[in-house]
């Protein structure tokens, strides 16, 4: 292991943390932000309204990188396929899935509220849940890598022709209400969402953690596994809910953006150096935090005042990413 991939990626993480509240339609001294973040100063109220915006959105996009980066690790690690993603797979769209039902059939019964966090986030983890389900099934009779990503990519078609469908036979306010979650965007940040969402994350992340170690006997085989004392199907059952859970916070948060899982597990693994999930998983947060920020800043400053989708950037990193990587694994595939 290269023992400076943890600081190199903390300091990158910082910066690129500091940069999205530096950068924007109105720009401040990198100095004039930290100083009024740590309440050592406090300057104009211009500025500390446009510091509380960017922040509440850089912590957001914080938070659903290092999710998708963790599940994407796990998911990676559990199907032993560098390809594996939450939204190649189809899981994120799954979760889509499952909050737009509950929005319509939540709002029109008059159960829930547009933006209640828990209801969502109870819909999302059971749509990723029931995905995720679906893809180990189907990943049992799929011999080679490119059938299991295309069987991902067929679920994620459905799970989206399903939604398209609920959404465009609702009512305008059930519409606008899950345009939040359409495209992929930090736009829509709140403190609540934040505030509900942040300690299931917590839970899903510590989970994650502990489930390294199985993680690492599966990577030899499920038999080699079983005589080092692990319970495979458990283990299997453990990682799936894992990324379920984190998957449904970072999609309540900031809708189905792509490609964050796909390539924050490959940017840990090429700075350290190893393949030990102990390392890969925390490294793989701090790689997906630092993607999903980087995106944002590009998001809100490319073609400014247009406020792009998240999506949109990510996959235009991503796309090439995965020709890559189908590139180098051609003969296995």
């Amino acid at each position: 292991m290269r023992y400076w991939a943890f600081p190199l990626l903390t300091s990158t993480l910082f910066i690129s943390f500091l940069t999205s509240m530096v950068l924007g339609s109105v720009r401040f001294s990198a100095d004039a932000v930290l100083l009024h973040i740590v309440g050592y100063q406090q300057h104009s109220s211009l500025l500390g309204a446009v510091i509380d915006l960017r922040l509440v959105r850089s912590l957001t996009a914080l938070i659903t990188g290092a999710s998708l980066g963790v599940a994407g690790s796990l998911l990676q690690s559990l199907f032993r396929n560098p390809l594996a993603d939450p939204y190649i797979l189809g899981i994120s769209s799954g979760s889509s899935l499952a909050i737009a039902a509950t929005l319509v059939l939540g709002l029109g019964l008059g159960l829930v509220q547009s933006y209640d966090p828990y209801s969502l986030y109870m819909a999302g983890a059971l749509g990723a849940a029931a995905t995720s389900v679906l893809v180990i099934l189907l990943s049992s009779l799929m011999r080679t890598y490119i059938g299991l990503v295309l069987a991902g990519v067929m679920l994620g078609y459905l799970n989206a022709g399903l939604t398209t469908l609920i959404i465009y036979t609702s009512e305008i306010e059930i519409v606008r209400a899950f345009y939040f979650w359409t495209f992929g965007t930090f736009s829509s940040a709140k403190w609540s969402l934040i505030e509900a969402v942040f300690p299931l994350t917590v839970g899903g992340f510590v989970a994650a953690f502990m489930l390294a170690k199985p993680m690492n006997a599966i990577a030899f085989g499920d038999e080699i596994a079983s005589s080092m004392g692990v319970w495979i199907r458990g283990a299997r059952v453990a990682i799936v809910t894992a990324a379920s859970s984190i998957v449904s916070a970072a999609t309540v948060l900031s809708g189905a953006v792509g490609f964050i899982g796909l390539a924050a597990p490959h940017i840990a693994r090429l700075t350290a150096g190893t393949a030990d999930n102990r390392v890969i998983i925390p490294l793989s947060a701090l790689a997906g935090a630092t993607i999903a920020i980087i995106s944002d800043v590009a998001a809100r400053n490319l073609m400014t005042p247009l406020d792009l989708p998240v999506t949109a950037i990510t996959s235009i990193f991503g796309a090439p990413l995965i020709i890559l990587l189908l590139m180098r694994r051609g003969r296995r595939l």
